[in-house]
């Protein structure tokens, strides 16, 4: 969760704004343009399900002593989305921008879903090789003293 200032798909460079893949060319946005665009984004239909899209992939790669922080950066959430609310009235997008959006979002929806999917892959791979190798360094004690792990746990 960014503050009102930035999000995630939208990247400085050179004093302007540059919004990566919503439209085919590289479109440079002034301020008043990248907020009202960004209040667009936090109104849109899709804006619930692109932050719990989002907030699932933190949560497969964020360690479970640190999900306390993304609850919290989540629960200010609200905040950011009346200060966008009330930054959108009285501007609109035209309907090319508008359909234009809605696809962009809807694409970005898809690929965040499938990288969740990719990153809980990875770490279950990951996880069962961890424990491959724990198995072999307790084969590898026990050849070594005669004794499985369990019994030096127990003494």
């Amino acid at each position: 969760m960014q503050e009102p200032g930035g999000l995630g798909m939208m990247s400085s460079g050179g004093g302007s704004e540059t919004i990566g893949g919503l439209s085919s060319g590289e479109v440079s946005v002034s301020g008043d343009q990248n907020r009202h665009l960004k209040a667009e984004i936090a109104t849109h239909p899709l804006y619930e399900q692109l932050l719990a899209a989002h907030v699932s992939c933190l949560r497969v790669a964020t360690p479970i002593d640190q999900l306390s922080l993304i609850d919290a950066q989540l629960a200010e959430s609200h905040n950011i989305l009346r200060s966008y609310a009330s930054q959108q009235q009285g501007h609109s997008l035209s309907p090319h921008e508008r359909q234009e959006l809605d696809n962009f979002l809807a694409q970005y929806l898809i690929v965040l879903c499938t990288f969740k999917e990719q990153l809980q892959q990875h770490v279950r791979v990951h996880a069962v090789e961890a424990v491959m190798a724990c198995r072999e360094i307790e084969n590898n004690l026990q050849a070594l003293t005669g004794l499985s792990l369990f019994f030096l746990l127990i003494k």
